[in-house]
């Protein structure tokens, strides 16, 4: 147990002080009159509100306990606290091949997509930048590649809140006539300023992407010692703190919208070097501390599963390990990361290879000991007691091996001379070997043609708006 329920009690009850008596900075003059109206002060500051604690328990309560994300090639899976723990990519600005690092291309993404299109246990495509387009509308630039090329639920990396009606319009082509509220395909979300400033690109986010009931998610990213307080129980203050906050003002915008709190895209600071670092223990347990949060109050939870190393090395697996599993075993809803590197800078396809295989080791670890009848087995043991058969060749292991043992495409399973024998690869060796029969396949078309040239059509709207 990461915290006690006093300590819930205790980080819940200075957040909720903060709100009232520190307040919040709200860079959007009507959104703050809205909340004065509903029952805010004004802050002693300009463009600051306090938030009493009574308006921030009625507007948690509007948000729903439950979110339901839709994957582009269809099916949807619905979280809610102490449920399933989803895997999602994250965002990045680079592409790591081996110890070579480039800014991302588009060809770069297409790959990526390709790959996360075939990854059993991710859920989610996060957008990323794009190199080759203009900073103001590499996002739907990014998200016109990701919709051509993955069946997962999309999740926009947003540069301009001007990229939101674009967005929206390439969702519902991608939807094909079914109303977004209904198959919520897309979803967005944006990170609270540290400390306790929501900036005018995330309000503005939150009214455009409005009236389609879509997700989103709000983060609180904690920097120990540098954005936060060093000590962990004050960092979690603050950034649950901001996470409330964040609610609150959602839903005022729109009643109900369905809301994910995360503060676990937190770091901590080396003070030996100023690195800013994302696979510590001390993230891993603030991430798995937010998901307790969240919990508190009936809203899904997100962190992502990091590492600080620059390729796809044992540090990246040791570092993913520990983090991905404090995460899932916390009952954290949204971890994102698969693929990332470099404190979330970096993508690596070999490393998504990897996390792949991660996430379905956790995915088992989570899913416990089924105890009935049939798999206690009595039967089958007094078989084999009594001398009728073996285990290895009873019907009962012949019914069930497939459901009790994983498997892994990836690990060494096998006995030492085949493995030599096979080249004595590493896991990443192994890793990229399977990269690269993926992406030598033919790539086969996930939207018809009439969609790819709707969203062409939106993509170079959105661009001609530059000229």
């Amino acid at each position: 147990m990461i915290l006690t329920a006093t300590d819930l009690e205790r980080i819940d009850a200075s957040s909720v002080r903060i709100l009232g008596e520190l307040g919040l900075r709200v860079d959007d003059a009507a959104l703050r009159e809205a909340a004065i109206r509903a029952g805010a002060a004004p802050g002693d500051k300009a463009d600051w509100i306090r938030i009493p604690p009574e308006m921030v328990r009625d507007c948690v309560a509007m948000a729903p306990s439950q979110v339901t994300f839709a994957g582009a090639g269809g099916g949807a899976t619905t979280v809610a606290p102490g449920g399933t723990s989803t895997f999602w990519t994250g965002a990045a600005l680079n592409y790591v091949d081996g110890a070579a690092c480039r800014s991302i291309t588009g060809s770069d993404l297409r790959d990526f997509c390709r790959l996360a299109d075939r990854m059993e246990h991710l859920m989610a495509v996060v957008g990323t930048s794009v190199a080759e387009a203009p900073p103001p509308v590499r996002d739907v630039a990014g998200l016109a590649i990701m919709a051509a090329h993955t069946r997962k639920h999309l999740r926009p990396l947003l540069f301009s809140p001007d990229s939101v009606p674009a967005m929206i319009e390439i969702a519902q082509v991608v939807a094909d006539g079914a109303s977004l509220a209904e198959r919520p395909l897309i979803s967005f979300g944006y990170s609270c300023l540290p400390p306790l400033h929501w900036a005018a690109t995330s309000t503005e986010l939150w009214r455009r992407s409005s009236r389609h009931a879509l997700p989103l998610m709000l983060n609180g990213e904690p920097i120990t010692g540098t954005t936060s307080p060093v000590t962990l129980a004050g960092s979690l203050a603050l950034a649950h703190a901001e996470v409330l906050g964040g609610v609150v003002l959602v839903q005022l915008l729109e009643p109900g919208r369905p809301v994910i709190h995360n503060v676990g895209f937190a770091h901590s600071v080396d003070m030996r070097t100023a690195a800013c670092l994302s696979g510590t223990p001390e993230c891993a347990l603030l991430a798995a501390a937010g998901a307790a949060l969240a919990a508190h109050h009936g809203l899904p939870s997100a962190s992502w599963m990091c590492t600080d190393a620059f390729t796809d090395d044992e540090q990246a697996s040791l570092e993913k390990m520990l983090t991905g599993m404090a995460h899932a075993d916390a009952g954290v809803n949204v971890i994102w990361g698969m693929g990332q590197l470099e404190s979330e800078k970096t993508l690596s396809p070999v490393q998504l290879v990897i996390d792949n295989d991660l996430a379905g080791m956790l995915r088992r670890w989570r899913s416990g000991i089924v105890v009935n009848d049939d798999t206690l087995a009595f039967d089958v043991i007094r078989d084999v007691v009594e001398g009728r058969g073996d285990f290895l060749s009873h019907d009962h292991t012949l019914n069930h091996f497939r459901t009790a043992l994983s498997e892994s495409p990836l690990m060494t399973r096998t006995h030492r001379d085949t493995w030599q024998a096979a080249g004595a690869a590493t896991l990443a060796r192994r890793a990229r070997a399977q990269v690269d029969a993926i992406l030598a396949e033919p790539a086969v078309p996930v939207l018809r043609g009439d969609q790819l040239a709707a969203i062409a059509a939106i993509r170079d709207k959105a661009f001609s708006r530059l000229k």
